[in-house]
């Protein structure tokens, strides 16, 4: 995947978003591009509401790209939240910001399993799984660049 879609050219962190129907994580990088940071997870309540969070986000923290996990199959077929990422990808891009759609397949796996291995059940880690896996993705975004 890795795509960038037009829509801005600011300098600044990059923020990751592995989205999802009720929630959202968010990771950010530190102002190096270097570390890649769970931040927090939105709860979903209307589209509307998340792009302005989003934007919020963007705004405050001066986010330069973000990149939107996109959930492919794991033989590579595009899965029906493919479509929802790049919905979201282009309401962001319309408000002048920058995107990449970031093949997220795994992260949510790799989160899991984190989380088992640190000892936390299923209920406590609620939340937590999301932002890991934006993390997770914007982990693999930064080792795939250029150095």
């Amino acid at each position: 995947m890795g795509r960038v879609i037009p829509g801005g050219n600011r300098v600044g962190r990059l923020l990751a978003l592995d989205l999802g129907t009720k929630r959202v994580g968010l990771a950010v990088t530190d102002p190096l591009k270097m570390i890649a940071s769970p931040l927090s997870t939105l709860t979903v309540t209307s589209e509307e509401r998340l792009l302005k969070q989003v934007l919020d986000l963007v705004g405050k923290m001066d986010i330069e790209l973000v990149i939107i996990g996109y959930p492919l199959h794991q033989d590579g077929r595009v899965s029906p939240g493919c479509q929802h990422s790049r919905n979201f990808a282009l309401a962001l891009n319309r408000k002048g910001i920058q995107t990449v759609l970031w093949d997220e397949r795994y992260s949510s796996l790799d989160a899991a399993d984190l989380l088992r291995e640190a000892g936390l059940t299923r209920k406590k880690a609620t939340g937590k799984l999301d932002r890991i896996a934006a993390s997770f993705i914007l982990r693999d975004y930064l080792e795939s660049q250029p150095s």
